[in-house]
This record gives C-alpha cells, structure tokens and sequence, in this order.
C-alpha cells in the first residue's frame, strides 16, 4: 500500500505540471477526491454528533444486545473522518506543498495504515455481534454490552496505533516523496504484503463467511418466529418476543448492507493489491505500468469506503433517521430559542435605553425646577403690592 500511496502522491504534483493532462486523471485528481472528501466528511460529523450524544450512549447502555454495536460506528466514523482529512490533504498537494514536509509524511503515512486496519477489523467485529445475535438470541444480553464493545473498540485502535509504529521509522522524504529507507526497503516491502494479507485476505475471509451464515440465519428465524406465535404464550410475551426480534433483525440487516457495501467497494483495490505484491515482480514480463494503472483507479474507489457509512444509515437504518430527526428539530428549537432570546434582550436593552433617557430628562426639568423654585419664594410679592404702595 505503500508503493500505491506514495503513487497517488507523486501524480498528484506532477500531473499539475503536465500542460495537457488526461481526461480522466484529472477527474480523480483535482474534483473526485473533493467530492469524496465533502460527501463523506458530512456525513461522518453528522455520524459523530448521533452517536456522540448522551441520551443515545444511555440508550445503548440499558437498550439491550442490538445496541452494542454503536460504539464502533461511533469510532468507525471518527477514524473514517481521520482519513478524508489525509485524503483532502492528498488533494491539496495538486496546489500546496502539504504532504512532502519531514515529520508530516510518516505521520500521514502512519494513519493512513491505521485507519485502514480500522476499518476492516471493526466491519468483523460488529458483523461478529450480529452474527452471535442471530445464533443465540436469548443468550445474547449476557455477553454483548455497551461497556465490552467499547473496550474491544479502543483495544482494536490500541493495537493498530502500536503494530504500524515501524512506519514513523522506516519512512522518509526523498525527491519529494514518502519513500521506505533503502536500509529498511526489504522490511516495508514485506510488511506490506503482511499488510494486505491482514486487513484485506482475512477479513474478507471471515466476513463472507459470517454473512453467509447470518443470511442463512435470519431465514430460520422468520419460519420458527411464525412457529413461536401458535405456542401457547400469553399475549404479552408474544409481543415482546416479536418487538424484540423485529427490532434485531433491522439492525442485523443494517449492518449485513454495510460490511456487503464494504466487500464491494474494496474488493476491486484489495484484489489488484495483493496480486500486485505476491505474484508481480519488477523482472517479469507483465505489463506492470497497467497493473499499477488498474491499482490506483480502484484505490480512487476504495475511498468511497471511508464516505459511505452515513448514507447506509439513512437509507436502511430507521432508528438513525429518527434520531437525526430529532436532532435537527432540536437544533431548531435551540436556534429559535436563541434568536427569541436575542429579541428580548435587545427590546429590553432599547427599553433601558428609552428609560434612562427620559429620566435624564426628566432629572434636568427637576433640577431646573428645583433651582427656580427658592428665588420665587424670595422674589414672592401680593399681587396688589405696588398698587398699594402708589395709594399710600
């Protein structure tokens, strides 16, 4: 991944120095990645805001099995965010100097990794959940919680963060590209084949299978859900049974849309790849510049993966949308309260305002009146005074 990486950043800075550049190159260049990079960013702050909140974290503490999962939407989104800033950073080098800086490289570089393996091994877990869910439905609230995804969360991106650390060492800027040292050449080259094998092989190994399965799964539990509501149950029980289960099976379905949508955007690149790195060598007579050619369109697409998650959530995630909703009508209400409150305080400030200018006004006619007032006492004659002081 490395080789491709330091590919699509070595195209992007030449292909603006190029005078007439292909077509399709400079869609993905200069207006694809922006695309994905808005798109997805959007929807991955909105993810972040829903999954964020407290009144949804308590939900999923006291909500039951099919909520355990939201923790790693929740870091899925945040890691996901992470790599469309890498990816506008990516972008940003067809103008600025952004990415070739010593320090910036292998930190880039670094994350790029991490996120990668993120995104993989958090599609297994919560399609493992689901999977656990489907098969023990009764057992499940015993062993699937809010607190257990959460730790398994922070300890996927904890081992992740420490088994790609060799990158910050081994990475360095020559000819205005990340390049693996030549002392540590052999070292990256073979990581990156164990690489592949980790975050592309197994997983779509393991994730396959597991669909499979819960496909398979989800079937049965639609013909014994009918056989369950002639046993003699009470009413009550049936009710909860089938409100319980319907509400499993829409996240289970949810959640088979999104690792299905994650095979299916990655497979093309993860494909290519790993073909690339264990059968091609630079001596053989394959035609390597089209087969990195084809490497590098279908990372282009591997990107959508990192952009997709908020969609699917619309789409096919009925809680979400609710959710969102009540999001955007409390927004609503808050910034309406705000400009209400706005009103208020400059009414009351025009009020003050009015006021204090009257009782300045007011104080000056006092004032005036008040200073008067003794010399009419002093100067206080009869109306009649002269006229009888002139008869005497």
């Amino acid at each position: 991944m490395t080789e491709v990486i330091n590919g699509s950043l070595n195209n992007s800075t030449s292909l603006s120095t190029q005078h007439s550049p292909d077509t399709l190159k400079f869609f993905f260049k200069h207006i694809y990645l922006l695309l994905v990079v808005i798109i997805g960013g959007i929807g991955n702050v909105f993810v972040i805001i829903i999954f964020g909140q407290r009144a949804v974290r308590t939900t999923v503490r006291y909500s039951g099995s099919s909520m355990s999962v939201y923790p790693f939407l929740f870091y899925m989104a945040i890691s996901d965010t992470i790599y469309l800033i890498i990816i506008f950073c990516l972008w940003l080098s067809n103008y600025i100097n952004v990415l070739y800086r010593p320090g910036i490289c292998q930190v880039t570089l670094y994350l790029t990794y991490v996120c990668n393996f993120i995104n993989a091994y958090y599609t297994i877990a919560f399609t493992a959940q689901r999977l656990f869910a489907v098969i023990n439905p009764f057992r499940v609230s015993h062993f699937l919680s809010w607190y257990r995804s959460r730790c398994l969360a922070l300890s996927i991106i904890s081992f992740a963060c420490l088994f790609y650390s060799y990158l910050l060492g081994t990475i360095h800027i020559k000819n205005n590209t990340c390049f693996s040292r030549k002392s540590w050449h052999w070292f990256n080259k073979y990581m990156d084949v164990i690489d592949s094998i980790i975050v592309f092989l197994i997983p779509y190994v393991v994730i396959i299978t597991m669909n499979a399965i819960i496909v398979i799964s989800l079937r049965r539990m639609k013909q014994n859900q009918h056989e369950f509501l002639f046993q003699n149950h009470s009413q009550l029980n049936k009710i909860r049974e089938v409100t319980r289960r319907s509400a499993s099976r829409k996240m289970t379905k949810l959640l088979l849309t999104v690792s299905t949508s994650y095979l299916i955007i990655c497979a093309p690149y993860a494909c290519i790849h790993t073909w690339r790195l264990s059968l091609i060598d630079e001596k053989t007579h394959v035609n390597l510049q089209l087969i990195k050619s084809l490497e590098y369109y279908s990372h282009q697409i591997y990107h959508i993966s990192f952009a997709m998650n908020f969609y699917i959530y619309i789409v096919f995630g009925s809680k979400f949308r609710r959710e969102l909703k009540r999001f955007f009508t409390k927004s609503k209400q808050n910034l309406y309260h705000l400009v209400h409150q706005q009103q208020i305080f400059e009414n009351d400030n025009h009020i003050e305002v009015e006021l204090s200018e009257k009782n300045s006004t007011l104080t000056h006619e006092y004032t005036i009146h008040a200073t008067l007032h003794p010399m009419s006492q002093k100067l206080h004659l009869p109306r009649n005074y002269f006229c009888c002081q002139s008869q005497e």
